[in-house]
């Protein structure tokens, strides 16, 4: 597993990435998210559900219903539409992450995707902001390890993707290379002579 000219080469098996000369796009593998992909199918389903119910409501209505009737049955149906709405949504969050890197732009982009690989721009950070990126090992064999990004004037890190302790180890040191070049490009045009960037390799 290597990278060769802008090229990743070997078996990825926990995360799958674009590389470019601009920066670079990694995201979480599919098939590690199943249950996850059911979850979010129910919810969808359950959020459907409940709008429909909503409008089946005023089918059970009797013809010559009251007033105090109508109105309890409309604010029952705007209840389960509301209800079914907020469901759905949340089913389509997304529970898979994605990271971009845009050296051009100086922007890292922290995405959620979703069962239908849409993309939800969760956090988008200047790559001057950013004070370190380090990656926690897993605290067993068989987990995964967690990259983070640490922004200032932010108290706590940011989770940026999760995966195989040498995948994930790997994109760090490739992802710190590209910021760190292109911190030196923009201090060397505005005179300065060091940055604050620091990179790092943590156990959980």
């Amino acid at each position: 597993m290597g990278r060769l000219e802008n090229i990743y080469e070997g078996e990825w098996r926990t995360v799958s990435l674009t590389a470019t000369a601009l920066g670079l796009t990694v995201r979480e593998r599919f098939e590690r998210f199943k249950v996850e992909a059911m979850s979010e199918l129910v919810l969808r389903l359950a959020g459907g559900l409940m709008v429909a119910g909503s409008t089946l409501l005023w089918l059970v209505l009797p013809l010559g219903a009251g007033t105090d009737q109508i109105v309890s049955h409309s604010l029952l149906a705007t209840l389960f539409t509301a209800t079914g709405l907020i469901v759905y949504a949340y089913g389509t969050r997304g529970f898979r992450r994605q990271l971009s890197l845009d050296a051009k732009r100086g922007t890292l982009a922290l995405t959620k995707i979703n069962m239908n690989d849409q993309g939800r721009v969760v956090r988008s950070i200047r790559l001057g902001e950013i004070e370190s990126l380090f990656l926690r090992r897993p605290a067993g064999r068989a987990g995964f390890a967690s990259l983070y990004v640490r922004v200032a004037g932010q108290e706590g890190p940011i989770l940026a993707l999760t995966g195989a302790t040498e995948e994930l180890k790997q994109l760090h040191e490739d992802l710190c290379e590209i910021i760190q070049t292109s911190e030196k490009d923009i201090r060397q045009g505005e005179g300065q002579t060091r940055g604050r960037f620091a990179r790092g390799l943590l156990s959980a």
